[in-house]
C-alpha cells in the first residue's frame, strides 16, 4: 500500500508567521493556497492516482485542501481528529517570526523540541502517540485492502509521520519541511511502514509511482 501524505495549502497566518495550532482550527486557506490545493488536485489526477481512502484533518485548512482535491480526483473526505495539528496551547496565535517568539519555551518547540514543556496543550510525545495510533489501528488493518490511500494533514503531521518511521530525530523535528499542497509518499509492506520521499511538488507536470 502507498500512503500518500499532503500538507493543506497556504493561510494568512503562514504569510504572517503565527504558530495555527489547534486554537486556530477555523483558519481556512488564502487566495494562494486555494491555488495550490487545485495545481496539486490537478497534479493527482494528471498522474491517473485514484485512492482507495481519503482522510483529512478536522481543521479548515486541511479538510478544504481536502474538499479541492476530491472535486477534481473523486472521492469523500473522513475526518479523522487523530490528525490534527499538534496541540500548542497557550502560544497558539503567537509569532515565530525572526526570533519573535515569545519566550524561550516556544522558541525549543521548534528548535529544541525534546525541551518544550507545553503550556495548556500537548507534550510532542503525546501529539506522536496520536498520530502513530493512526498509522497503527487506522492504516495498517487497510494494508491487504487499500491500494492507495490520501491523507490531507499539516505541517507537524508530516513530520511527525517522519519522525515515528525513524527519518528523523525529535531534535530536528521541525527541519527540512514540506511545503503547502507537497506530498510525503511512504509504502506499508508486510506491516511495515517506509518513508519513500518527501516534499514533492504535487505539480500538473510532476510523475508519481
Amino acid at each position: 500500500m502507498k500512503l500518500f501524505l499532503v500538507r493543506h495549502g497556504q493561510t494568512d497566518w503562514n504569510l504572517a508567521h503565527w504558530i495555527q495550532s489547534s486554537g486556530a482550527a477555523e483558519v481556512d486557506l488564502n487566495a494562494t493556497g486555494m491555488a495550490q490545493a487545485e495545481a496539486a488536485a490537478e497534479g493527482l489526477a494528471r498522474a491517473g492516482l485514484a485512492f482507495d481512502r481519503i482522510y483529512s484533518s478536522p481543521y479548515r485548512r486541511a479538510s478544504h485542501t481536502a474538499e479541492i482535491i476530491c472535486a477534481r480526483i473523486g472521492g469523500k473526505p473522513v475526518i479523522d481528529d487523530r490528525l490534527h495539528e499538534i496541540d500548542l496551547g497557550d502560544y497558539n496565535g503567537t509569532s515565530y517570526e525572526e526570533a519573535g517568539y515569545i519566550d524561550a519555551n516556544i522558541r525549543a518547540a521548534f528548535e529544541n523540541p525534546p525541551a518544550f514543556v507545553p503550556h495548556g496543550g500537548e507534550s510532542y510525545a503525546q501529539f506522536l502517540a496520536r498520530v502513530g495510533d493512526f498509522l497503527e489501528n487506522e492504516l495498517k488493518p487497510l494494508e491487504s485492502k487499500c491500494g492507495k490511500v490520501l491523507v490531507v494533514a499539516h505541517r507537524g503531521v508530516l513530520n511527525a509521520v517522519a519522525t515515528i518511521l525513524g527519518e528523523r530525530d525529535l531534535s530536528r523535528f521541525w527541519k527540512n519541511d514540506t511545503g503547502n499542497c507537497g506530498v510525503d509518499i511512504a509504502e506499508l509492506r508486510d506491516g511495515v511502514f517506509t518513508l519513500v520521499r518527501r516534499g514533492q511538488d504535487l505539480t500538473p507536470e510532476t510523475v508519481y509511482p
